[in-house]
């Protein structure tokens, strides 16, 4: 039974792909909403930016090592902007 399953998943696999990477692209850019929050000076957080950004440097690493663009575009994205609003943070 879990081969079939597997083997209907793996029918659906760009499918699947594609649709992953559109939502870890929105979760994100949620990660704007801290950015301009820390630009403003009205918070300070970069625990969650610091976290992501470690995240979607690991997974890029795994992606990219896998030549997998559908997990590399994303988490290369999620890179950059968890540096970028980790950055922001510590702005005066």
């Amino acid at each position: 039974m879990a081969n079939s399953f597997q083997e209907k998943l793996k029918s659906y696999e760009k499918i699947t792909g594609s649709l992953a990477s559109f939502v870890s692209v929105i979760m994100f850019f949620s990660l704007f909403e801290v950015l301009f929050s820390n630009l403003r000076g009205e918070s300070q957080i970069f625990i969650l930016p610091l976290a992501t950004t470690f995240n979607g440097l690991f997974w890029s690493l795994y992606a990219y090592g896998r030549k997998d663009w559908y997990l590399l575009i994303p988490n290369s994205l999620a890179l950059v902007l968890g540096m970028v609003t980790t950055i922001s943070a510590f702005l005066p």
